[in-house]
């Protein structure tokens, strides 16, 4: 079986050229941990994931038992809202993929590796 045969035909994605709060509105939307960025021509770039919205979330100098007790949601929220105007495209890290001919196998091999998602991407990217 080839990797063609089990792909997603219409993958979801974001414009690299969209600000990141589009991003995180698609992925709290449709429950997604990743999400693949493109850009005008849909050709892929890379990926955005959650882990990178995690390390945006930390503070930026460790924080004593007692700081971190007193910190409120909106204190945590505040270290996103600086980003949250940047473009995807600022985010997005490469990312693994493979080729609609390419083996299964090929596929599988990758994701047994941790990854979430494989994008299945042609020679014109």
């Amino acid at each position: 079986m080839k990797c063609k045969h089990y792909m997603v035909s219409a993958p979801t994605y974001v414009l690299d050229t969209e600000p990141l709060s589009e991003a995180v509105s698609i992925m709290v939307r449709k429950h997604m941990q990743d999400l693949m960025v493109v850009n005008d021509q849909h050709e892929f770039i890379g990926t955005i994931n959650s882990f990178m919205f995690s390390k945006m979330l930390l503070p930026s100098e460790p924080q004593l038992p007692d700081d971190a007790e007193n910190e409120s949601a909106e204190d945590v929220d505040n270290r996103l809202i600086p980003h949250l105007h940047r473009k995807v495209g600022d985010f997005a890290a490469s990312h693994p993929v493979v080729e609609p001919e390419a083996p299964l196998s090929d596929a599988l091999r990758l994701l047994s590796e941790g990854y979430i998602r494989l994008p299945v991407v042609g020679p014109d990217r």
